[in-house]
């Protein structure tokens, strides 16, 4: 059932909610040419992006495009470090306890609590339970070829009717 949030943006617009933000935002990153040219004026600029969300005349500023070549070629497209304060400030203020509640439990992916080390227990465990139950199963590992940049709705329906067919020795885990 969708969830409505109404009249939290006044509350949890705070520069303390936005400085966290940026506190967050920076974890592991804070040797970056972006993230120390904002450190050196964070009250400054974080006052600034209060003002122009308190104003509602915040525009998001775009993105760098490059490229990454291992393990493929892939194009990222990066926001700006003030556009990641505050797409930060709107996960946790807005939509993570909103959302992540009507997750399914296997969601590993950018969840507090959650992660990579939990998810490969998780799948230990749950090919032990298939060793127990059936002898034999199968793992299917795949990429779908630009997936996220021309999400083809054929191929998608297509794999969810194969693993449909197979779901009695089928574990789906979204990582």
């Amino acid at each position: 059932m969708p969830k409505t949030i109404r009249n939290k943006y006044d509350e949890m617009l705070t520069y303390e909610n936005l400085m966290k933000a940026h506190i967050e935002s920076r974890k592991n990153k804070s040797l970056k040419k972006d993230i120390i040219l904002f450190n050196l004026k964070q009250e400054e600029y974080i006052k600034y992006l209060y003002e122009e969300l308190k104003n509602l005349t915040y525009k998001h500023g775009g993105y760098q495009v490059f490229y990454i070549h291992e393990p493929k070629l892939r194009k990222i497209q990066k926001s700006k470090y003030m556009d990641r304060i505050v797409h930060r400030w709107l996960v946790d203020s807005f939509l993570y306890e909103a959302f992540v509640p009507q997750f399914i439990q296997t969601s590993y992916a950018c969840i507090k609590e959650r992660g990579m080390h939990k998810a490969c227990i998780e799948v230990q465990d749950a090919m032990k339970h298939c060793t127990n139950i059936w002898n034999e199963y199968y793992i299917l590992k795949m990429d779908v070829k630009k997936y996220f940049q021309n999400n083809c709705k054929n191929i998608s329906i297509a794999i969810g009717d194969i693993l449909l067919q197979n779901k009695s020795q089928i574990m789906i885990y979204r990582f």
